[in-house]
C-alpha cells in the first residue's frame, strides 16, 4: 500500500496510512524549507528518498538548488536535487545568506582583487590574521561556507570574502597579461591611454618605445589587468608592453637591444623635431633616443661629437651587444650605430633605408664606446 508522509506543527510526522511505523523526529537540527542550500561537507547523493542507493557525491562548497522536500518512511526530511537526494540536517548543509547574489559562488581557481582584503585563519572570519593587497591575483583552493551562509575562498594565506565589490573574476585569457606590478615596462607599441581602469574614456598615447613607470596594478569591473601610471590606465597585455627585466646592465642592455629591433624600417630625417624619435630619427638621435627610453641612461648629448665622450673605449676585437659604433676620426665622427652582436649593427643609416641592420664587415667603424658594463 502506497504512502506519504508530512510534519505536523509539533514536529510530529504523520503518514497517509496506518501500514507505516512513524517514528518522531526533532526537525530543529534539519532544514524544512525549499530554495537553495549550500553544502559544508561533501555530501552523498542517492536515488531514493530512503536514502539506500548511493549515486553521487556533492562537493563540499557547492552551492545547491533545492527542488523541493520530500520525507523518509520514518520522518526525515530529505532535499530533493536534480542530482538526487541529499540530507537536511544543518550540520551539512547551511542556508545562504538572502543576498549570496552579491557574492562569487563558485571556484575558477584564482581571483582578482579589487580592494585590500583582510584575512582570516577561520572560515566565521572571527580571526584576522594579514591582508592582500588591491591588484593581487590570488589562487583559490576552495570555498567553504560560514555558520551563518556566507560564501569563504579558501587560499593559501587563509579565508577571504567572495564579495563581487571586493573582487573580480579574472579574464579567461589572463595568461595573455601580465599580473604582478614590475615597477616599469617598455612599451611594444604605440599604447593609448585612458582616464579610468575600464578604459572608457581614451586621454592620450605613450609612444611605442617608452619606458613607462608603473605605480600599481588594478583590475577592470571585467576581469582586465590595467597598469596605472602618471599619465592614466594603459594595458598589461603581453603583445602591448614588456617588463623592464632587471636593474642589471645585462638587462638593461637587452632592453635597448628588443627596443631598437622593434625601430627597423623607421625613417630617417635631420629634422630637429623629429631626428630624436619615437617615430623617425637620425643616427645620434636614435642611439639616444634608445638608451634614454629603454635603460633610463642619458648620453652625453645628443650629436656623434659629444656621444663620442659617453662611456669608456673598447677594442673593436672585443665588441659587445649595447656598444655604439662611431665613424670617423675622435672629435670628429660622423655617424654611430648601435651594436647588436654576431657582426650585426642597427643604425638610423640614411633617408633612403632609415633604420636598419649592417653587417659591420662590410662597413667597419673606427672606434666603440661601451655605455654599460
Amino acid at each position: 500500500m502506497g504512502a506519504w508522509l508530512t510534519a505536523t506543527s509539533n514536529n510530529n510526522v504523520s503518514a497517509s496510512t496506518t501500514d507505516v511505523t512513524v517514528n518522531k523526529v526533532d526537525l530543529s537540527g534539519y532544514y524544512t524549507t525549499t530554495g537553495k542550500t549550500a553544502a559544508l561537507i561533501d555530501l552523498h547523493v542517492y536515488s531514493d528518498v530512503k536514502m539506500t542507493k548511493r549515486t553521487g557525491t556533492i562537493a563540499a562548497g557547492a552551492l545547491i538548488k533545492v527542488l523541493g522536500i520530500e520525507y523518509s518512511s520514518n520522518g526525515y526530511p530529505r532535499f530533493k536535487t536534480a542530482s538526487g537526494y541529499v540530507t537536511t540536517v544543518r550540520t551539512a548543509v547551511v542556508e545562504p545568506t538572502s543576498k549570496i547574489a552579491n557574492y562569487y559562488t563558485t571556484n575558477t581557481g584564482q581571483i582578482a582583487v579589487l580592494i585590500d582584503l583582510h584575512v582570516f585563519s577561520d572560515v566565521n572570519m572571527t580571526k584576522r590574521t594579514g591582508t592582500i593587497p588591491a591588484g593581487a591575483l590570488v589562487k583559490v583552493q576552495k570555498i567553504e561556507y560560514s555558520s551563518d551562509g556566507f560564501p569563504r575562498y579558501k587560499t593559501d594565506a587563509g579565508y577571504i570574502t567572495t564579495g563581487k565589490t571586493a573582487m573580480v573574476q579574472p579574464t579567461s585569457n589572463i595568461a595573455n597579461y601580465y599580473t604582478t606590478n614590475p615597477g616599469q615596462v617598455t612599451a611594444l607599441i604605440d599604447l593609448h591611454v585612458f582616464s579610468d581602469v575600464n578604459m572608457t574614456k581614451r586621454t592620450g598615447t605613450i609612444p611605442a618605445g617608452s619606458l613607462v613607470k608603473v605605480q600599481r596594478i588594478e583590475y577592470s569591473s571585467n576581469g582586465f589587468p590595467r597598469y596605472k601610471t602618471s599619465d592614466g590606465y594603459i594595458t598589461a597585455g603581453k603583445t602591448a608592453v614588456t617588463f623592464d627585466v632587471g636593474t642589471t646592465n645585462a638587462a638593461k642592455i637587452q632592453q635597448v637591444i628588443k627596443l631598437a629591433k622593434t625601430k627597423l624600417g623607421d625613417p630617417y630625417t635631420q629634422s630637429q623635431a623629429g631626428r630624436l624619435g619615437p617615430n623617425s630619427f637620425d643616427c645620434s638621435g636614435f642611439v639616444y633616443y634608445l638608451y634614454k627610453t629603454a635603460a633610463g641612461v642619458t648620453l652625453n648629448g645628443t650629436v656623434t661629437t659629444t656621444e663620442e665622450k659617453s662611456g669608456h673605449e673598447v677594442s673593436l676585437n672585443s665588441l659587445k651587444s649595447g656598444d655604439l659604433l662611431f665613424y670617423g676620426t675622435r672629435g670628429s665622427t660622423y655617424h654611430v650605430g648601435l651594436y647588436e652582436g654576431n657582426g650585426v649593427m642597427i643604425h638610423a643609416s640614411t633617408p633612403e633605408d632609415g633604420v636598419k641592420e649592417t653587417q659591420i664587415q662590410y662597413y667597419m667603424p673606427s672606434f666603440a664606446r661601451r655605455i654599460l658594463d
